[in-house]
Protein backbone atom coordinates (compact mmCIF):
# COMPACT_ATOMS: atom_id res chain seq x y z
CA UNK A 1 0.00 0.00 0.00
CA UNK A 2 2.81 2.41 0.88
CA UNK A 3 4.63 1.64 -2.38
CA UNK A 4 1.44 2.29 -4.36
CA UNK A 5 0.93 5.56 -2.48
CA UNK A 6 4.48 6.71 -3.25
CA UNK A 7 4.12 5.86 -6.94
CA UNK A 8 0.87 7.81 -7.20
CA UNK A 9 2.38 10.75 -5.33
CA UNK A 10 5.32 10.88 -7.74
CA UNK A 11 3.25 10.35 -10.91
CA UNK A 12 0.88 13.16 -10.01
CA UNK A 13 3.34 15.45 -8.30
CA UNK A 14 2.20 19.09 -8.65
CA UNK A 15 5.30 19.86 -10.68
CA UNK A 16 3.78 17.85 -13.54
CA UNK A 17 0.35 19.54 -13.32
CA UNK A 18 1.08 22.22 -15.98
CA UNK A 19 2.38 19.60 -18.40
CA UNK A 20 -0.68 17.41 -17.92
CA UNK A 21 -2.92 20.48 -18.23
CA UNK A 22 -1.57 21.72 -21.58
CA UNK A 23 -1.58 18.16 -22.92
CA UNK A 24 -5.28 17.88 -22.08
CA UNK A 25 -6.09 21.38 -23.38
CA UNK A 26 -4.43 20.76 -26.74
CA UNK A 27 -6.24 17.41 -27.10
CA UNK A 28 -9.71 18.79 -26.48
CA UNK A 29 -11.83 19.41 -29.60
CA UNK A 30 -11.86 23.17 -28.96
CA UNK A 31 -12.13 25.36 -32.07
CA UNK A 32 -8.99 27.27 -30.96
CA UNK A 33 -6.87 24.14 -31.29
CA UNK A 34 -7.69 23.84 -34.98
CA UNK A 35 -6.32 27.35 -35.54
CA UNK A 36 -3.03 26.82 -33.72
CA UNK A 37 -0.05 25.69 -35.85
CA UNK A 38 1.80 22.60 -34.66
CA UNK A 39 4.95 24.71 -34.20
CA UNK A 40 3.10 26.86 -31.64
CA UNK A 41 1.91 23.78 -29.75
CA UNK A 42 5.41 22.25 -29.73
CA UNK A 43 6.88 25.55 -28.50
CA UNK A 44 4.28 25.70 -25.72
CA UNK A 45 5.20 22.19 -24.57
CA UNK A 46 8.90 23.12 -24.59
CA UNK A 47 8.33 26.27 -22.52
CA UNK A 48 6.17 24.46 -19.96
CA UNK A 49 8.65 21.59 -19.70
CA UNK A 50 11.66 23.87 -19.27
CA UNK A 51 10.14 26.63 -17.10
CA UNK A 52 7.66 24.74 -14.98
CA UNK A 53 9.08 21.22 -14.70
CA UNK A 54 12.84 21.07 -15.27
CA UNK A 55 13.75 24.43 -13.70
CA UNK A 56 11.87 23.84 -10.41
CA UNK A 57 13.41 20.36 -10.12
CA UNK A 58 16.92 21.77 -10.62
CA UNK A 59 16.26 24.52 -8.05
CA UNK A 60 14.98 21.98 -5.53
CA UNK A 61 18.04 19.77 -6.04
CA UNK A 62 20.28 22.81 -5.54
CA UNK A 63 18.46 23.80 -2.34
CA UNK A 64 18.77 20.26 -1.01
CA UNK A 65 22.47 20.21 -1.81
CA UNK A 66 22.90 23.49 0.09
CA UNK A 67 21.05 22.07 3.08
CA UNK A 68 18.03 24.35 2.72
CA UNK A 69 15.78 21.34 2.17
CA UNK A 70 15.87 18.22 4.33
CA UNK A 71 14.28 16.20 1.54
CA UNK A 72 12.63 16.76 -1.82
CA UNK A 73 9.31 15.85 -0.19
CA UNK A 74 9.43 19.15 1.74
CA UNK A 75 7.59 17.77 4.74
CA UNK A 76 7.46 21.05 6.67
CA UNK A 77 5.69 24.26 5.62
CA UNK A 78 8.88 26.25 6.18
CA UNK A 79 10.81 24.16 3.62
CA UNK A 80 8.22 25.00 0.96
CA UNK A 81 8.61 28.78 1.09
CA UNK A 82 11.64 29.17 -1.22
CA UNK A 83 10.40 26.61 -3.80
CA UNK A 84 7.01 28.35 -3.86
CA UNK A 85 8.68 31.74 -4.42
CA UNK A 86 10.68 30.27 -7.30
CA UNK A 87 7.60 28.58 -8.77
CA UNK A 88 5.56 31.78 -8.54
CA UNK A 89 8.29 33.68 -10.41
CA UNK A 90 8.51 30.97 -13.08
CA UNK A 91 4.74 30.89 -13.55
CA UNK A 92 4.70 34.68 -13.81
CA UNK A 93 7.49 34.55 -16.41
CA UNK A 94 5.71 31.81 -18.36
CA UNK A 95 2.42 33.72 -18.32
CA UNK A 96 4.18 36.86 -19.60
CA UNK A 97 5.96 34.91 -22.34
CA UNK A 98 2.79 33.18 -23.53
CA UNK A 99 0.97 36.50 -23.51
CA UNK A 100 3.70 38.03 -25.68
CA UNK A 101 3.34 35.29 -28.27
CA UNK A 102 -0.45 35.74 -28.19
CA UNK A 103 -1.51 32.44 -26.69
CA UNK A 104 -5.33 32.31 -26.67
CA UNK A 105 -6.83 34.03 -23.61
CA UNK A 106 -8.69 30.87 -22.67
CA UNK A 107 -5.40 29.02 -22.14
CA UNK A 108 -3.68 31.97 -20.47
CA UNK A 109 -6.27 31.89 -17.70
CA UNK A 110 -5.02 28.50 -16.55
CA UNK A 111 -1.48 29.78 -16.04
CA UNK A 112 -2.73 32.89 -14.28
CA UNK A 113 -4.85 30.71 -12.01
CA UNK A 114 -1.88 28.48 -11.23
CA UNK A 115 0.17 31.60 -10.39
CA UNK A 116 -2.44 32.80 -7.88
CA UNK A 117 -2.76 29.29 -6.42
CA UNK A 118 1.00 29.16 -5.79
CA UNK A 119 0.90 32.63 -4.19
CA UNK A 120 -1.82 31.36 -1.86
CA UNK A 121 0.23 28.25 -1.04
CA UNK A 122 3.21 30.53 -0.36
CA UNK A 123 1.21 32.69 2.03
CA UNK A 124 -0.06 29.55 3.74
CA UNK A 125 3.47 28.18 4.10
CA UNK A 126 4.67 31.51 5.55
CA UNK A 127 1.89 31.15 8.13
CA UNK A 128 2.97 27.54 8.84
CA UNK A 129 -0.04 26.09 6.99
CA UNK A 130 0.89 23.10 4.81
CA UNK A 131 -1.90 23.11 2.24
CA UNK A 132 -1.58 20.18 -0.17
CA UNK A 133 0.09 21.27 -3.41
CA UNK A 134 -0.72 17.87 -4.93
CA UNK A 135 -4.44 18.47 -4.51
CA UNK A 136 -4.18 22.14 -5.45
CA UNK A 137 -2.69 21.07 -8.79
CA UNK A 138 -5.33 18.42 -9.39
CA UNK A 139 -8.10 20.74 -8.24
CA UNK A 140 -6.81 23.28 -10.74
CA UNK A 141 -7.04 20.71 -13.53
CA UNK A 142 -10.60 19.81 -12.49
CA UNK A 143 -11.55 23.50 -12.33
CA UNK A 144 -10.02 24.10 -15.75
CA UNK A 145 -11.91 21.20 -17.32
CA UNK A 146 -15.23 22.22 -15.79
CA UNK A 147 -14.79 25.86 -16.79
CA UNK A 148 -13.67 25.08 -20.35
CA UNK A 149 -16.76 22.90 -20.76
CA UNK A 150 -19.04 25.71 -19.57
CA UNK A 151 -17.41 28.31 -21.85
CA UNK A 152 -16.87 26.33 -25.06
CA UNK A 153 -19.66 23.74 -24.66
CA UNK A 154 -17.09 21.03 -25.37
CA UNK A 155 -17.73 17.76 -23.55
CA UNK A 156 -14.96 17.32 -20.97
CA UNK A 157 -16.89 14.93 -18.73
CA UNK A 158 -14.61 11.93 -19.33
CA UNK A 159 -11.48 13.93 -18.58
CA UNK A 160 -13.15 15.56 -15.56
CA UNK A 161 -14.27 12.24 -14.06
CA UNK A 162 -10.78 10.81 -14.61
CA UNK A 163 -9.21 13.85 -12.91
CA UNK A 164 -11.61 13.54 -9.95
CA UNK A 165 -10.83 9.82 -9.55
CA UNK A 166 -7.10 10.53 -9.69
CA UNK A 167 -7.58 13.32 -7.14
CA UNK A 168 -9.24 10.85 -4.77
CA UNK A 169 -6.47 8.29 -5.25
CA UNK A 170 -3.74 10.88 -4.70
CA UNK A 171 -5.52 12.22 -1.61
CA UNK A 172 -5.72 8.68 -0.23
CA UNK A 173 -2.03 8.17 -1.03
CA UNK A 174 -1.06 11.34 0.83
CA UNK A 175 -3.05 10.17 3.85
CA UNK A 176 -1.41 6.73 3.75
CA UNK A 177 2.02 8.38 3.65
CA UNK A 178 0.92 10.70 6.50
CA UNK A 179 2.05 13.68 4.43
CA UNK A 180 -1.13 15.70 5.02
CA UNK A 181 -4.24 15.85 7.14
CA UNK A 182 -7.67 15.58 5.59
CA UNK A 183 -8.32 19.32 5.90
CA UNK A 184 -5.01 20.14 4.18
CA UNK A 185 -5.99 17.92 1.26
CA UNK A 186 -9.53 19.25 0.97
CA UNK A 187 -8.40 22.87 1.23
CA UNK A 188 -5.76 22.23 -1.45
CA UNK A 189 -8.29 20.78 -3.88
CA UNK A 190 -10.82 23.57 -3.45
CA UNK A 191 -8.08 26.19 -3.62
CA UNK A 192 -7.01 24.98 -7.07
CA UNK A 193 -10.57 24.35 -8.26
CA UNK A 194 -11.95 27.64 -6.92
CA UNK A 195 -9.28 29.89 -8.41
CA UNK A 196 -9.72 28.37 -11.88
CA UNK A 197 -13.47 28.69 -11.58
CA UNK A 198 -13.23 32.38 -10.64
CA UNK A 199 -10.79 33.26 -13.44
CA UNK A 200 -12.72 31.41 -16.13
CA UNK A 201 -16.09 32.85 -15.07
Amino acid sequence: MTLFAKIFSYLFHPIFAPLYSVAILFRLPIYLNYKLPQEFINFSYAVVLLNLVVSPILVSLYLKRKGLLESLEMKSAKERIIPYVVSALLYGLTFFLFRQIQMPELYLKFFLGAFFAILTLLIGAALSQKISAHLAGLGGICGMLYSVSMITFVDTLTWLLLAIIISGLVASSRLVLKSHSGIELISGFFLGFGIQLILFS
